[in-house]
């Protein structure tokens, strides 16, 4: 597979993304249903890229600042998203995605909630000089600009234009779920009458099942992310770094279209550590990327010469595992009958190793579910497996003093009566 090769599909998914937002809405509606909230309020990119399509380039939670951007979503199908940004980011950024959706559209001026209800100059932040014909880029902006209400294009602040678009969303009553404090906040001085829950959980809730957009996005991550940790299973040799793998990954998976995460070597994370690979090792690389902010995550275990006999054995075990527990993925299935399926594979095939099977969502994040209450800690909830779900289980062999590092891990879907892989299954061990 070349860069080329992928290149029809990439177009086909930014047009898809500009007609939609990759979210499931119909799991957002059931779910929001199910906690009996109104509707979301999003300020977190993430969460404004799962309902529309559009990531604000300014990741303001990369920057430690409060969200400028926000989305509104309601549990009702025949209400339109509603969508708050600043008037610059608005111009500058958000109409050059092309968004084709309809949206209830909010610009203000000023990131703050001054209580000013002065409205500002429409025109003056990008006034037209009439020295030359305008560019068609500038057009664009214009003419996106344009499509949104005289009114509703000139709010002075922050806090006035999230209020507004929640009372034209029939969102200033009932209960809301909100992504980021700043909204609850806001809410709270301009008196919202409802109540607003905190809905981090609600949304990892709504991601685990993903949409058919999220799904082709996950087999274009998965497959560049793929190629990306062959072509560092082809550099290995005695005496390179870990280093080295490591930009020969980041190199691949940008010359795929995907952008580098992490890749861990022979249970190395640390970027600070440096070894060298010496002949008759045994290690895994496990490489991470996404597309498009959605994640192909893949691991495999090399052999550099002549393994070990327990690092050969331990591989058997876990590739055994891995292979019953891949037989036996279906909806129904929870995670912790997973984790037993594994270890009774290990003792029925009689192999006496430690091997830990984590099963965890993929998706917008490399783990993207549900979590228990356990005093504001995170801890993955037990959940049971649904139709289109995108999972991975982590497969490492936890012994040591055997002569190395084993681990194997895929993406498998899961359909309406079990479940396939989205990339093509390889061996669990390549010699290198």
């Amino acid at each position: 597979m070349t860069p080329t090769d992928l290149a029809a599909e990439d177009a086909e998914l930014t047009r898809l993304l500009r007609l939609e937002g990759p979210m499931n809405l119909e799991r957002a509606r059931e779910v929001m249903q199910r906690h009996d909230l109104e509707g979301l309020v999003l300020g977190d990119p993430q969460n404004v890229f799962h309902a529309l399509g559009y990531w604000p380039q300014i990741s303001h939670t990369k920057a430690g600042q409060p969200p400028s951007t926000f989305v509104l979503l309601t549990r009702h199908a025949d209400r339109v998203p509603g969508f708050v940004t600043t008037r610059f980011i608005h111009y500058y950024t958000f109409a050059d995605a092309r968004i084709e959706r309809e949206l209830d559209t909010w610009l203000y001026e000023d990131t703050a909630d001054s209580g000013n209800e002065t409205p500002v100059p429409d025109w003056d932040m990008f006034p037209d000089r009439h020295r030359a014909p305008l560019s068609e880029v500038e057009q664009r902006r214009r003419a996106t600009l344009e499509r949104v209400p005289p009114a509703q294009r000139t709010v002075r602040d922050a806090g006035a234009a999230l209020v507004r678009a929640m009372r034209s969303r029939g969102l200033w009553q009932g209960r809301v779920g909100y992504d980021h404090p700043v909204i609850a906040e806001v809410a709270v001085r301009h008196g919202h009458p409802g109540t607003m829950v905190a809905a981090d959980n609600i949304l990892r809730e709504i991601r685990i099942v993903k949409s058919p957009l999220e799904i082709r996005l996950m087999r274009r991550a998965s497959a560049a992310n793929l190629a990306a940790v062959e072509a560092v299973i082809r550099s290995v040799r005695a005496g390179a770094s870990y280093t080295e793998l490591r930009r020969v990954y980041e190199v691949e998976a940008a010359r795929f279209g995907n952008r580098a995460v992490f890749l861990t070597v022979d249970r190395i994370s640390n970027e600070l550590a440096d070894e060298k690979v010496r002949d008759g090792q045994t290690f895994f690389v496990d490489g991470v990327s996404h597309f498009r902010h959605y994640h192909g995550d893949f691991a495999r275990t090399l052999f550099v010469g002549e393994p070990e006999r327990a690092a050969r054995e331990a591989a058997m075990a876990m590739r055994h595992a891995w292979d019953a527990i891949r037989g036996q993925l279906r909806p129904g299935l929870r995670y912790s009958d997973i984790v037993r399926i594994g270890r009774e594979a290990l003792r029925g095939g009689g192999f006496d190793t430690a091997v830990g099977f984590g099963p965890h969502s993929v998706g917008l994040a490399h783990t993207d579910e549900p979590c228990d209450d356990v005093g504001g800690f995170y801890r993955k909830s037990d959940l049971v497996l649904q139709p289109d779900m995108i999972l991975s289980v982590d497969c490492p062999v936890l012994a040591t003093g055997i002569g190395g590092s084993v681990h194997m891990e895929d993406l498998m879907l899961i359909t309406a009566d079990g479940a396939e892989p989205i990339h093509p299954l390889t061996p669990g061990t390549v010699q290198v």
